[in-house]
């Protein structure tokens, strides 16, 4: 298992995506609220389509081998999740540390729609509507006090979800909740269309996944190396491998049938 990054949350930017409801032209400002044009932001959002099922690609060997020549990069998307659900302490003390730099403005009123919002549909809605990075702690204290409830309502929006600041929450308030909901995200793997909100699911049962879930994250892990050979997706399953290896010790047997 690793160890949690140094982040320094103050020069860390939040990548947010979001498809929008409607028909949107080329030249309009994209939904996402980045305040780039449609065609320069969220336009050419790489999605999975028609795709039912990923090839199979070979029983899945988490031996040295392996690992030696497929590293984890230092430095991606997938690594910092991954820190943070390493350590979910570690967000609240940089907000904490980063706040008195900040204007309260920029987080205060926010903070207080959080915290007076009693329906769980609010709380989500503001959840999907990319909330300011100092919120997240609070937004996800509240929101894994619906217990079960919230869980189901956030797995079933991620089987359609392309807006990256959510899954980046979601994955973290179902581990956080400790629910055990393995079979129920192995289930919908398949339909899940986003490329980023797939590759963090599978990071997600990393943690979370029983042995059954190795096989398909192997298969994900390839399927993103071979298809999107420039991005990174690949990082989100290659860790959740990573962290199969570590929960259930299968470097030993790997080591044994290497010999």
């Amino acid at each position: 298992m690793f160890q949690a990054m140094d982040i320094d949350f103050k020069r860390v930017e939040v990548s947010i995506t979001s498809i929008p409801g409607k028909e949107v032209g080329r030249n309009d400002p994209c939904p996402c609220g980045s305040g780039k044009k449609y065609k320069k932001c969220c336009l050419n959002k790489q999605t999975i389509l028609n795709s039912p099922s990923i090839k199979d690609y070979g029983m899945a060997h988490l031996s040295d081998t392996f690992f030696e020549a497929n590293p984890f990069e230092e430095i991606s998307a997938a690594r910092i999740t991954y820190s943070c659900i390493l350590n979910s302490g570690i967000e609240q003390t940089a907000a904490r540390k980063a706040m008195s730099s900040v204007p309260r403005e920029r987080w205060k009123k926010e903070a207080e729609k959080i915290k007076k919002e009693t329906k769980l549909e609010g709380l989500l809605k503001i959840m999907a509507e990319f909330p300011d990075p100092f919120n997240h702690p609070l937004l996800k204290k509240k929101i894994l006090g619906y217990s079960s409830i919230a869980i189901s309502t956030i797995i079933e929006t991620l089987r359609n979800n392309q807006n990256d600041v959510f899954v980046e929450l979601g994955i973290k308030i179902i581990y956080e909740s400790k629910i055990d909901c393995s079979f129920e995200l192995l289930r919908m793997l398949d339909s899940i269309k986003d490329t980023y909100t797939l590759s963090t699911v599978c990071l997600l049962l990393g943690f979370i996944g029983h042995k059954e879930a190795i096989q398909p994250v192997w298969n994900y892990y390839h399927f993103f190396r071979n298809a999107y050979p420039e991005e990174t997706y690949e990082q989100g399953p290659l860790l959740a491998l990573y962290e199969f290896r570590a929960r259930f010790g299968l470097h030993e047997n790997n080591k044994h049938n290497d010999n």
